[in-house]
């Protein structure tokens, strides 16, 4: 059986309605040599909903595989890879749509380079209390490429607030097939726990020469994902780890305190794989003074949407005491320390001479286009093509010493 150029497989559980709009979003691009495999781990209330959603789709690139309905999100991430024939392999979630045109501009990419790994960025619908709001990322639209050892460094090295975004993931790209096989041989998966997306990077960028980005929006995240739901630690995070049967404290045990933000989480499942693998990550150094600052950008984050992260917060400013006067002096000369450890829990507002913008000042929603579907916001963004922005800070790699001058 011929191989099609692309899998995109979409990990579902108990979101048949979003599903439909993910299914339908990947089976209308206008380049066609696809398949697509939704991994069904819905518990018993839910299979009936979603296998009628994906049986009223009568194509034959459509593929329903069924688990037990019990497994944890980057084992269901990982069924779902199993059986992926494309020579390129990518995550759509339940919650996602790609544009109508992205997999032709990736084949195209690819053609034209030959990467091993694609990766691109999302815009934002659904977010607000009404669900009707549509973010524009502002892009380049320019092609970059990246050699994969720097992307790792600068994810360890960088600037919190863009470090993780340059990083590639399943979910915001795809991955020549030999590139996962290989690390599959290596680590026995592509997608371990505990977050599959950046786990997936990490591999990807381990077994691969050189990474090219497409600084443009190719799909488009609706609603609010696990990322969220972990800086509020609501109740999806909560089934995440209830399904992994792991406490807060272990989803960071290797980290220099059991302070639990998502920068915290990203760098422990980097710590645990790089002890797995020392040849292909044995190099690359994690940076403490980086850690800090990044679950202080989290905690900044989290507080500005209403969330009190104080003991968090305590617990890591505890371990900062006790670090290096070296380490201390590099976290505590940065302005985000300052506007961290004067921020009033509740208030988006720092309080005294430390308000420093660490983070830029929340959009006004008025301005932004509303649809009662992600469809109709397609179909607008089609019919009103976005302007290249000069520059994009991200595409330079900011480091830490850019955070003052943030």
């Amino acid at each position: 059986m011929t191989r099609p150029m692309f899998t995109i497989a979409i990990p579902s559980k108990d979101r048949s309605a979003r599903l439909a709009d993910s299914i339908r979003s990947v089976l209308q691009q206008t380049y066609t040599d696809l398949e697509v495999i939704v991994c069904d781990n819905s518990g018993e209330s839910g299979v009936a909903a979603t296998s009628a959603v994906v049986r009223s789709f009568d194509d034959p690139r459509l593929q329903y595989v069924r688990t037990n309905g019990n497994l944890p999100m980057p084992d269901n991430w990982e069924r779902a890879l199993r059986d992926a024939r494309g020579e390129y392999v990518g995550v759509l979630t339940d919650r996602s749509v790609l544009r109508r045109d992205a997999l032709e501009l990736v084949s195209a990419e690819i053609e034209r380079t030959g990467a091993q790994v694609v990766c691109w960025f999302p815009d934002q619908y659904g977010r607000d209390p009404a669900g009707s709001i549509y973010r524009q990322r502002s892009c380049s639209l320019k092609r970059v490429q990246f050699e994969s050892a720097d992307l790792l460094n600068y994810f360890l090295h960088g600037h919190p607030k863009y470090c993780g975004k340059l990083l590639p993931k399943l979910m915001t790209a795809v991955c020549r097939r030999d590139v996962i096989d290989k690390a599959r041989a290596a680590y026995g998966r592509i997608c371990p726990p505990v977050c599959p997306d950046y786990t997936s990077g990490f591999l990807m960028l381990a077994f691969s020469q050189s990474v090219l980005l497409i600084d443009d929006s190719l799909f488009v995240s609706c609603g609010m994902g696990n990322g969220s739901s972990f800086r509020r630690k609501g109740p999806l995070a909560k089934r995440f780890m209830a399904d992994l049967g792991l406490t807060w404290r272990q989803i960071v045990d290797r980290m220099p305190t059991e302070a639990c933000f998502t920068h915290a989480l990203v760098m422990n499942d980097f710590s645990r794989i790089r002890e797995a693998l020392p040849d292909q990550f044995g190099r690359f150094e994690f940076d403490r003074g980086q850690y800090y600052l990044g679950c202080l950008y989290d905690y900044i984050k989290a507080a500005r949407g209403g969330v009190d992260g104080t003991e968090d917060l305590d617990v890591l400013m505890d371990g900062l005491s006790r670090e290096p006067v070296a380490i201390q002096d590099v976290v505590r000369s940065k302005r985000l320390y300052l506007s961290s450890v004067l921020q009033l829990p509740n208030s988006p507002q720092a309080t005294g001479p430390a308000d420093a913008k660490e983070e830029p000042d929340p959009v006004d929603d008025s301005a932004m286009p509303r649809f009662t579907t992600v469809f109709e916001a397609l179909t607008w963004v089609e019919q009103h093509p976005r302007a290249p922005m000069a520059g994009g800070k991200i595409l330079t790699m900011p480091m830490l010493d850019a955070l003052d001058a943030w």
